[in-house]
């Protein structure tokens, strides 16, 4: 007689499967809060070069307008006629502002204007807002408040500060840095101004920036 085959049927039991499904949600789940994860940490990531982009530029536009500072109405004497202060930094709160005689601007081919201008950083609050707007104003009528433009350089500044140090005199020891510089008083510009400025990232944190910008004409 022939032996008879007999086939036996191999499936999985419900047991197997469910432990299966078990196993296949950890892992969906643990690669799902990675990649959540690793998403947020590049939104992070990219926020915070943002944000050091941002200072760079402004820091750069300072330290541009500054580098170009001279001493209007000055030049080859020792007193000047003109009532308006060619620099002038003041406390403004417990911020500060600015206001200089600078050599930034680059007038178009042909105009009749002058190179000279008026440049101003000060703060404006936003509304709503514990923070601030750093505002460049550009004026080529110099003693007028109604000409020249300004913008806005950031909206998210918690402080701005400046000090300022005088030249080192050639016998004697320096002196410290002040809070305040009106050349109507001093005769000269600084030789160096110290720049702090604090931005809010979008955690809400203050991220602190420093630089000291040396004026040439002095040094």
């Amino acid at each position: 007689m022939r032996p008879q085959s007999r086939t036996t049927g191999k499936g999985f039991t419900l047991i197997e499967v469910l432990l299966a499904i078990f196993i296949g949600s950890i892992v969906l789940t643990v690669l799902y809060a990675s990649f959540f994860q690793i998403n947020r940490a590049k939104d992070r990531i990219e926020e915070e070069l943002e944000l050091y982009h941002e200072a760079r530029i402004i820091m750069s536009k300072i330290t541009k307008d500054l580098a170009t500072a001279f001493p209007r109405g000055l030049i080859n004497s020792q007193s000047t006629n003109i009532t308006t202060p060619f620099f002038y930094g003041v406390e403004d709160g417990q911020n500060s502002k600015l206001s200089f005689t600078s050599l930034s601007r680059t007038p178009a081919q042909d105009a009749r204007e002058s190179d000279q201008s008026e440049i101003s950083y000060f703060l404006e609050p936003i509304e709503d807002s514990d923070l601030f707007a750093l505002v460049r104003r550009d004026n080529p009528t110099f003693e007028s408040d109604t000409g020249g433009t300004q913008y806005a350089i950031s909206e998210r500044i918690a402080g701005f500060n400046l000090t300022y140090l005088p030249k080192i005199p050639e016998t004697g020891e320096a002196q410290g840095y002040s809070t305040e510089w009106n050349s109507n008083e001093t005769l000269s510009l600084p030789a160096a101004v110290n720049v702090n400025l604090v931005l809010k990232n979008p955690r809400g944190d203050d991220v602190q920036f420093n630089t000291l910008v040396m004026i040439p004409i002095v040094n």
